[in-house]
């Protein structure tokens, strides 16, 4: 079984709070996810309950009310003002790195669903779920929306290969007013 080299400590730290009684997600439950391509088939289910976790990737909703995180591979939605954690993306893919589109619509993330890192899109509710790019690192929206910077690349949220930036670290971050890109290297 691959394991991503961030879940190890994260081992130690169990499901939010109420995400237990979450919509379950997984193969167990429901008809399996088409996106996810994995060959892995889940036969047992370990349940337990958090109210905090580590190597966290989150991020906030535009409009202030929603906190969207990953923990141990599944991806969660949490109010802002607390409150129970719900499962929106999950499964035997490790999703990661989720980050709300600036109309707060949609989600890019980063996922080994189809067997390697990749980077995906959904509504912000976890459904439809496509996948954008192969690849995939710490993914950025430019703030009108219309793309992302992962990969070393730009990429059109329409579809495309994306243009190539040269020297772009694997984190980015984008100027409010879309005109510089910053990175680390």
């Amino acid at each position: 079984m691959r394991m991503h080299p961030l879940l190890i400590p994260a081992l130690l730290v169990a499901v939010p709070a109420g995400a237990q009684n979450a919509p379950r997600t997984d193969s167990t439950s429901v008809a399996r996810d088409r996106t996810n391509t994995l060959p892995l088939v889940t036969t047992r289910t370990a349940r337990f309950t958090t109210d905090e976790g580590t190597w966290l990737s989150m991020d906030v909703s535009p409009d202030g009310s929603t906190i969207v995180f990953d923990l141990l591979g599944d991806i969660y939605t949490v109010p802002i003002a607390g409150g129970k954690a719900t499962r929106i993306i999950g499964g035997t893919s490790v999703d990661m790195h989720p980050r709300f589109s600036p109309d707060g619509k949609s989600l890019v993330f980063v996922s080994d669903r189809n067997g390697s890192d990749a980077t995906w899109l959904a509504d912000a509710n976890g459904q439809r779920i496509r996948m954008l790019t192969a690849g995939g690192v710490y993914p950025a929206w430019t703030p009108d929306g219309r793309e992302i910077v992962s990969v070393n690349r730009l990429i059109d949220v329409r579809g495309g290969t994306g243009l190539q930036l040269t020297g772009v670290g694997p984190a980015a971050s984008i100027t409010g007013d879309g005109r510089y890109i910053w990175f680390q290297t």
